[in-house]
């Protein structure tokens, strides 16, 4: 029997779950070019979803394709805001440190004079990139929301070996990128303290520039504030990597429609 325009575009889906999984793993090794590979696999799937979604016109499965390209323009303006900001500033840190100076090394004075406009851009990443990539992530997991809702609610449509792991599977990135949002608020509340504790960093930096030893206090107490939030972000993008995978590879079972 020949299958429906329904089953073939959703079986395409699956094949392009299976190999965002697949690339997913090997992004471990590689980075750059296949993050992008998998950027432009993920917008194809859409297309799949919206010829399937001619049949259907279902409200359910238009919102999951809407909410992720509109994620995807808020997340590229939050991206860029983040990365040009967060590059600036680790520059301006790093010159500071003894054995990371591309050009002559800075003096105490020239940092002064830079640390007002490196306080300035923690305050605009905290109002401006920060949030926008807050905004991304939200409308990420309303729209696996609404493709697990779809999934639920039509499970029919499927067999019954393939609807409880596709369901399954889109709860589980809807859940990854939860995560991803905790790591982002607590990113903010990272660069949070680094505004109000300011003074203290530009003192350590000081001791650097001039290679003395600060203070145990100081320095302690320093390291103290940012260790503990920093490993939680570590610790939350990992799990939430590993869900994504897992999730992918749950949503590749509507490859054998």
């Amino acid at each position: 029997m020949e299958k429906s325009n329904f089953s073939r575009q959703f079986e395409d889906f699956g094949i392009k779950m299976y190999v965002l999984a697949i690339l997913s793993i090997v992004s471990i090794f590689t980075g750059g070019f296949v993050n992008l590979v998998m950027f432009i696999i993920m917008l194809l799937s859409l297309r799949d979803i919206k010829e399937a979604n001619l049949e259907l016109g279902n409200e359910k499965l238009e919102k999951f394709r809407k909410y992720i390209i509109y994620a995807v323009i808020v997340g590229i303006v939050g991206a860029l805001i983040i990365i040009v900001i967060g590059v600036i500033v680790g520059f301006l840190f790093i010159s500071a440190l003894p054995g990371f100076n591309i050009s002559d090394p800075i003096t105490v004075s020239e940092f002064q004079d830079i640390a007002p406009l490196i306080r300035t851009l923690l305050v605009v990443l905290l109002a401006g990139g920060l949030p926008v990539g807050a905004v991304a992530l939200v409308l990420l997991m309303s729209a696996w929301k609404h493709f697990h809702m779809f999934l639920e609610g039509n499970s029919g449509l499927f067999p019954n070996t393939v609807a409880p792991k596709a369901i399954e599977g889109s709860g589980t990135i809807k859940k990854s990128y939860l995560y991803l949002l905790i790591s982002l608020i607590i990113g903010a509340i990272i660069v949070l303290i680094a505004i109000f504790t300011f003074p203290q960093i530009e003192k350590l930096i000081i001791h650097f520039i001039e290679e003395t030893q600060p203070s145990e206090e100081l320095l302690g107490g320093t390291v103290a504030v940012f260790a503990v939030p920093v490993i939680a972000i570590a610790v939350l993008g990992i799990i939430s990597f590993i869900l994504m995978i897992i999730g992918y590879f749950r949503l590749s079972e509507l490859k054998h429609l």
